[in-house]
């Protein structure tokens, strides 16, 4: 047992060169002609490079095997390029100063709006001496009570995350997860959506692996394909062929060739993967949407009271910085601080509104998209565009965007179109209905 193990972690650092030589694409057996190890050590070793660097499988036609294709120079998966570093600080940044206004947003807005009311009181106290008692009756404790409540509540960054999520229809009809909607909004979660609108539904780095698993437990009988994660994800052909490659590697499958070439794994050791990774729930791609991007979801009573709260203390410490009052730390607390708060508490939702447009009109895309994948898998053969857009039922306007984005799945699914013999021009998408049909065939 020990010498396999040595020969494997040799072959794992000595397959690389092969790679190079042969820039990406290898098959086991040249490796096995080149070092006399067993196919079967060298599979073991090539299924754990398959887990380390970017890679798909695919058939060898001439020898009728299976053929390793790596990305050449080799690329780690995971490696995020230079833009996506950038996207990823840009990203984290913007999350940090989220957070932390979030915790001061609710005590900053309600605490200066009382501040600046009472050195309008406090004004109007020292130009008439003989009403000072009665406009400190007048002050108003609720609004105290008010403060104090946006200082526990900003301080609970637990609160600010909202966890709690249920489904909702969208008008096409399908469904999207969202943030559960409270019976009745706080004051103080109002005015954080004002700015930033409702928190969204947070990604699980785990929940396509777990989703996959749950499929060949429960549906494929522990067989997989490319397009089988095409059915789950959506993603197009090559991305699912990489990830068949990565689930290969990390779960240990093994790799077939059926009759008409193509590739799909089984995973024998499916009981030996954690219970974790078997309990996720299987929504197909068309099955689910994401939700969709909306301003602030208050009220227009609370949405007038946060507006004028903030406009009354832009006034303010703007009206302040223009006066000629020499301390500076004054200036600072009561001028500019309130008043770059204040101005930022506009100008957020303003770029919001301008992001959130085009976010939806990405999502209703997206929506189409699903559609049409949905349509595809029904006729299950070769369709004209008016009976794919019939099944999908897309509705006449969005006709020309539904055929740009048909034509774009014809690139993402490797599909082809054909005439009949009739000249009507057909879509087909034999490799992607194939795949699927593949993986349901053994039940």
């Amino acid at each position: 047992m020990k010498n396999k193990e040595i020969s494997e972690s040799q072959l794992v650092n000595k397959i690389p060169e092969f790679i190079k030589l042969k820039k990406g694409k290898i098959n086991p057996y040249e490796i096995a002609l080149e070092t006399g190890y067993s196919i079967d050590e060298i599979n073991d070793a090539l299924k754990r490079l398959l887990e380390i660097y970017e890679s798909k499988i695919q058939a060898d036609l001439k020898t009728g095997s299976v053929e390793f294709v790596f990305t050449y120079p080799l690329v780690k998966r995971g490696k995020q390029s230079f833009k996506e570093t950038l996207a990823l600080i840009a990203d984290k940044s913007y999350q940090i100063f989220k957070k932390v206004y979030k915790i001061s947003i609710g005590v900053i807005l309600i605490v200066y709006t009382v501040l600046f009311a009472l050195l309008i009181l406090a004004a109007l106290v020292a130009s008439s001496a003989g009403d000072r008692d009665n406009r400190r009756s007048n002050i108003n404790l609720g609004f105290i009570v008010d403060i104090i409540y946006a200082i526990i509540r900003g301080m609970q960054i637990s609160y600010i995350t909202r966890e709690m999520t249920d489904y909702y229809t969208d008008s096409s009809g399908l469904y999207y997860r969202s943030q559960k909607k409270e019976p009745k909004k706080s004051f103080i979660n109002s005015v954080y959506d004002f700015v930033f609108g409702p928190e969204r539904v947070k990604t699980d780095d785990l929940s396509d692996a777990r989703e996959v698993m749950a499929y060949l437990q429960k549906v494929s009988n522990g067989r997989l394909t490319a397009g089988a994660i095409s059915l789950l994800s959506g993603v197009p052909m090559d991305v699912a062929e990489s990830k068949l490659a990565e689930y290969v590697g990390k779960f240990k499958g093994d790799l077939f060739i059926n009759s008409d070439g193509s590739v799909y794994a089984e995973f024998p050791n499916l009981q030996k993967v954690s219970k974790e990774l078997l309990e996720g729930k299987i929504i197909y791609y068309f099955d689910e949407i994401e939700e969709p991007y909306i301003l602030n979801g208050n009220s227009s009573g609370k949405n007038t009271a946060i507006f004028f709260m903030n406009l009354f203390n832009l006034f303010i410490s703007y009206s302040i910085l223009s006066m000629p009052i020499d301390s500076s730390t004054f200036l600072f607390f009561f001028g500019l601080f309130p008043f770059v708060f204040s101005v930022l508490f506009f100008v957020i939702p303003i770029i919001r509104i301008f992001v959130n447009f085009a976010l939806n009109i990405k999502r209703e895309k997206n929506i189409i998209r699903k559609k049409l994948f949905r349509a595809i898998l029904n006729i299950n053969k070769p369709a004209t565009e008016n009976d794919i857009f019939y099944e999908a039922r897309i509705d006449q306007n969005q006709f020309e965007i539904a055929k740009s984005i048909l034509n774009k799945m014809l690139i993402d699914y490797r599909g082809e179109i054909e005439m009949n013999e009739n000249g009507t021009v057909l879509y087909k998408f034999d490799k992607l209905l194939k795949d699927i049909n593949l993986v349901l065939s053994k039940n």
